[in-house]
């Protein structure tokens, strides 16, 4: 059930409507959506249900089990099953496969030893299991770390870790950030209404009109076929590219967060216009916030950051790194794609370091702009590597860069006006578009009511016939 469908308009509105319905009836409520996130998740693969219902039970006693003794041991073995059934279930389905592969490719490429049918496992991968196990162990490990009292309501928890705006593809929320929301009376504000409107529209904007757009009339004609077209529009492509990834997971997240506001809940924010940053280390602190976030605080911080030996700190940062970019994908191109970032986040560090430079170092408006031009084109010459189908892939679209072609007459005015304008919202400063959240929000209701209703007969009319997935869909 995608958000950028009909299907999904109809089960939020019966969803918010049920929630608010039952609002003298905290329990039933809750059970309520949990329900409803269930049906919601069945509608890809209804077998997968079992998977997310395994760990929430698991995650729920290691819970209690890890709060309820001062036995260290103990403790840490409750933990342990948590680690294990989580990070287990998300190796088996989303690793396996790739490394039973890339071990038979490393045998044979430096050994010689040929293995013509390596193990494989036919099963599809289960949608959101990236963010749900990311979910459900930042639980026990708060937990563990004494940060976070367990919830005894297993529905509770339950509604924690299948609540179906974030289900699937984030943003990764954190069991201190919902539960407690759901452990107070939860009320509803205008504010909270009109800027959940605003959210969802704009959402299914960024999708719709310009992510679906730029998929279907570039970058997939583009990466499918990068034989027919010249090295200028492979680059534009390539800008393409960027744009859509971003416009189609920041999207979601819109429609995510407006989804929850209709509720009276709050999620956190997951992306801060990523393409305005000046470095590799601020883009990832405005992409995908709350992955880069995780990570930190439950890999990074625990292994001693930076408050260690250089060598350690390094390493820290490029083993971090290396996990933020595999999390995205089980093939070459990501293995590649994650060096490939660690690197540059490393490089980064040291040449800032050694410049004796900290965050209260301002640059002059020039040297800030030159910088956010390379971050830029550092960001989208690397996704050759994340788009890629293959190495292969990767190679043909690298080899058409350095043709020395530079025709442009396959891309549509459609395309240009559509990127050009993207990049240039992009770049204008928050308080304008914050201004038009503000007018929307000032209407009254009837003008707000007909505003979304044009933007939804717009949407209609842009939309490709060719329904486009969102891409994080396969993380």
């Amino acid at each position: 059930m995608l958000f950028n469908s009909l299907d999904y308009i109809l089960f939020l509105g019966i969803a918010v409507a049920g929630f608010w319905l039952l609002a003298r009836h905290a329990q039933l409520r809750i059970v309520f959506v949990f329900v409803a996130s269930c049906l919601f998740y069945m509608a890809w693969h209804p077998a997968y249900i079992v998977l997310i219902l395994s760990s929430t039970l698991v995650d729920f006693v290691a819970g209690l089990r890890i709060h309820a003794t001062e036995d260290q041991k103990a403790r840490k073995r409750w933990l342990l099953v948590s680690l294990v059934s989580n990070l287990g279930l998300l190796g088996v389905f989303k690793y396996f496969n790739f490394g039973s592969q890339a071990t038979a490719d490393v045998l044979h490429l430096f050994f010689g030893i040929t293995i013509e049918n390596p193990p494989f496992l036919d099963v599809l991968l289960p949608v959101g299991i990236s963010f749900y196990t990311f979910q459900t162990l930042s639980y026990t490990i708060d937990i563990y770390r004494r940060k976070l009292e367990p919830t005894r309501n297993f529905f509770q928890f339950a509604f924690f870790v299948t609540y179906f705006p974030q289900l699937v593809a984030g943003p990764i929320v954190r069991a201190s950030e919902l539960l407690p929301q759901l452990q107070r009376k939860i009320t509803l504000k205008d504010e909270q209404v009109t800027q959940g409107l605003f959210l969802i529209a704009t959402g299914m904007i960024k999708k719709v009109a310009i992510a679906d757009y730029l998929s279907v009339n570039l970058v997939d004609r583009v990466f499918d076929q990068p034989e027919l077209y010249s090295g200028a529009e492979v680059v534009i492509a390539l800008y393409g590219f960027t744009m859509q990834i971003y416009c189609d997971f920041s999207g979601y997240t819109d429609v995510a967060r407006g989804s929850a506001k209709l509720m009276g809940l709050e999620l956190p924010e997951n992306f801060d216009r990523p393409y305005q940053s000046a470095s590799p280390a601020e883009f990832w602190r405005r992409w995908h916030i709350t992955l880069s976030t995780w990570l930190r605080d439950y890999l990074y911080y625990p292994l001693g950051g930076s408050h260690v030996g250089p060598a350690r700190a390094y390493w820290n940062l490029w083993l971090t790194m290396f996990l933020i970019g595999i999390w995205h994908g089980a093939s070459w191109t990501f293995v590649f794609y994650a060096i490939l970032q660690s690197v540059a986040m490393v490089t980064h560090r040291f040449f800032y370091r050694r410049a004796g430079r900290t965050r209260d170092t301002v640059d002059t408006w020039k040297v800030h702009a030159f910088k956010v031009f390379w971050a830029l084109q550092f960001v989208v010459f690397s996704r050759i590597l994340f788009r890629a189908t293959s190495l292969q892939n990767a190679a043909d679209i690298t080899s058409r860069l350095g043709s020395g072609t530079f025709s442009v007459g396959q891309i549509s005015l459609g395309v240009w006006l559509l990127l050009v304008g993207t990049f240039i919202a992009h770049y204008t400063p928050r308080r304008w578009f914050e201004s038009i959240e503000l007018r929307f929000k000032t209407m009254p209701a009837p003008a707000q009511g007909v505003t979304l209703a044009a933007v939804g007969i717009a949407l209609s009319l842009v939309a490709t016939s060719q329904v486009v997935p969102y891409i994080y869909f396969q993380f």
